[in-house]
């Protein structure tokens, strides 16, 4: 009786333990995906036939040991009643409870398989139990259900030991330079003048019309003494190039035929009466008589004048 008292006793104890340490006991923790430098230790849970995939989730900081890294890492656990967490029984709850009671060590024909490894390299089977390891910074611990397997050929995690290359920086890229419109290229020719009303040749600018180089030629004084001479042509009569520049003109334009086509020489005639002799036939003929009366009354006087006086 006594015997049977003292197992009862300790069934007891273990049970209350497992009610602590059970399902729920892991706080939530950690965050998901990998550790991003070797300031944590990332745990890989591969759930292989149980269903579930695979999860990865990082445990923040120095882990004293791998049952400290997996429950610090977010997932739940579950001990055996005979061991307590000393031997992981469930992970979030797989196996069921209907397929393992997890009173004693589960068979290992099903159990949860331990593995570690360092970032970049591969995975190794542990030969320690999840209390006598300590993890080192920036390594992988793993879990992998093993299902009518032993200890030699026990799954891998299906997920390589590889912490993810960190994301490169990026920088807004530099607004665009904003530069002034080039001004229009300058002209080398002259401005355009417009052509004259008449519709004649345009000069350049600057210039002289060719054939009338200087001041236009002063008016010539007409002799009285020639008033009574034939008609001058128009040849005598047209205006001619003086030769004379205006100041400031460095070279004397010669006519050419462009000028004598702008400016057309204009034809001057002396007036004559068409009703009878032209003036200047008339002006001789009474000069002509004024010479004969004086003539006369210069014999008269002559005459008058005798050997008597």
């Amino acid at each position: 009786m006594i015997i049977r008292a003292a197992r009862f006793a300790s069934v007891l104890a273990l049970t209350a333990v497992s009610v602590l340490i059970g399902p729920g006991s892991a706080a939530a923790a950690g965050s998901a995906g990998y550790c991003p430098d070797a300031g944590g230790v990332t745990v890989v849970v591969d759930f292989k036939e149980l269903g579930g995939g695979t999860v990865v989730r990082c445990a923040r900081g120095d882990q004293a040991t791998g049952l400290a890294a997996l429950k610090n890492a977010g997932f739940q656990i579950t001990g055996t009643l005979r061991w307590g967490e000393g031997f992981i029984c469930r992970i979030e709850g797989k196996p069921s409870t209907s397929a393992e009671k997890c009173v004693d060590t589960p068979p290992a024909s099903a159990y949860w398989s331990y593995w570690h490894a360092p970032n970049g390299g591969s995975w190794t089977y542990s030969d320690k139990g999840v209390l006598n390891r300590k993890p080192p910074a920036g390594s992988f611990e793993g879990w992998s259900f093993s299902l009518n397997r032993n200890a030699d050929n026990a799954p891998r995690p299906a997920v390589a030991p590889t912490r993810p290359a960190p994301p490169p920086r990026t920088t807004p890229p530099a607004p665009p330079r904003t530069t002034a419109p080039a001004p229009p290229p300058r002209s080398s020719s002259p401005p355009t003048v417009p052509p004259p009303v008449g519709g004649g040749p345009v000069a350049p600018p600057g210039t002289t019309p060719t054939g009338m180089v200087g001041s236009p030629p002063a008016p010539t004084a007409v002799d009285p003494t020639t008033a009574g001479s034939p008609p001058l042509s128009s040849a005598a009569t047209a205006p001619t190039d003086t030769g004379l520049t205006s100041p400031g003109a460095a070279t004397t334009a010669t006519p050419s035929d462009e000028s004598t086509n702008s400016f057309s020489p204009t034809e001057v005639t002396a007036s004559r009466d068409t009703d009878g002799l032209p003036v200047g036939t008339l002006a001789g003929l009474l000069l002509l008589v004024a010479l004969a009366g004086g003539g006369l009354v210069a014999a008269r006087r002559r005459r008058s004048v005798g050997p008597d006086d």
